[in-house]
């Protein structure tokens, strides 16, 4: 077994992996993250011959995401790597900025393998979890009426890039969202200008914001976060506004299934949730690693 910094050429293998083990696969936004520099510069895999065994990388914000075949006799060495490996990536990082970043994992909560693999390398379970919405598109969708001359369009494109960062930036009240990270979600292969979606105030500022699009090439499945709105606009009912327009354009382009995520401490986008018609199936557990 070998292990070797990671080569565009090594994409598809990654992409295969990853389809093979369908709903085992835990990364949800390959495609972003690998349009991002920082990302691609941790990018490591391990390969037995010309047979890809798994892939590891840190993303932005110090999460560890990795991916092996299911079943493989060096598999305990293979994940023993991967975790050296995301903490080589952290020290790096932390020597540089002159921080303290803990290497962070998100793993479902009855992923037993893989939380007994976390325990053994130490890494420690907080409070915070992420949660993950279904909705069947056999409901019917409630429109909500926008305030008076409010309205929603689509995404102009890349010349309102540095607009929409500076609205997810203060809708959320965090800097996790740059100029990057923004064209990273608008290069990838299934993104779709028509539901990138946007409410417009009667001044002309942008108010709210849902990326909508299709989780699978099949456009059966799709999803509708994030979703945030401009604090001077909250509470004039632009999240329930927003989310119906979004959910209706993907029940025209075919979904069955629409997805969303959010933090266990979101309780606002929780019940926004809730009351658009969608159910929590799924809970995902956040562990950090202490890097010395």
């Amino acid at each position: 077994m070998k292990n070797e910094l990671a080569h565009a050429e090594d994409i598809p293998a990654m992409r295969a992996l990853m389809a093979a083990l369908g709903e085992q696969s835990t990364i949800l936004d390959f495609e972003e993250h690998i349009q991002l520099s920082a990302v691609r510069a941790t990018m490591r895999c391990w390969k037995q011959g010309d047979q890809l065994l798994g892939f590891a990388y840190v993303d932005e914000y110090n999460n560890l995401l990795f991916e092996t075949i299911p079943v493989f006799e060096q598999l305990d060495q293979l994940e023993n790597e991967i975790v050296a490996w995301g903490v080589a990536c952290i020290q790096k990082r932390n020597s540089e900025a002159g921080e303290h970043y803990t290497l962070d994992y998100c793993c479902g909560a009855d992923h037993l393998p893989r939380l007994q693999m976390l325990e053994r390398h130490g890494f420690k379970k907080e409070s915070i979890r992420t949660l993950r919405y279904v909705r069947s598109m056999s409901a019917p969708v409630k429109a909500y009426p926008l305030p008076a001359g409010f309205s929603i369009r689509c995404v102009h494109g890349r010349e309102e890039v540095e607009a929409l960062v500076d609205l997810h930036r203060i809708a959320f009240g965090t800097d996790h969202m740059d100029v990057e990270e923004r064209l990273a979600i608008m290069s990838t292969s299934y993104y779709s200008p028509d539901l990138d979606l946007l409410a417009i105030a009667p001044n002309g500022e942008l108010a709210a914001f849902c990326i909508c699009g299709f989780e699978d090439p099949t456009q059966l499945v799709g999803y509708t976060d994030p979703i945030g709105t401009h604090p001077q606009y909250q509470r004039l009912g632009l999240g329930k506004a927003i989310l119906a327009a979004g959910l209706t354009a993907l029940m025209s382009a075919g979904a069955q299934t629409v997805t969303l995520g959010t933090s266990s401490e979101n309780t606002a986008m929780q019940k926004l949730a809730a009351v658009s018609g969608f159910i929590c199936v799924e809970e995902k557990l956040w562990f950090s690693k202490i890097i010395e």
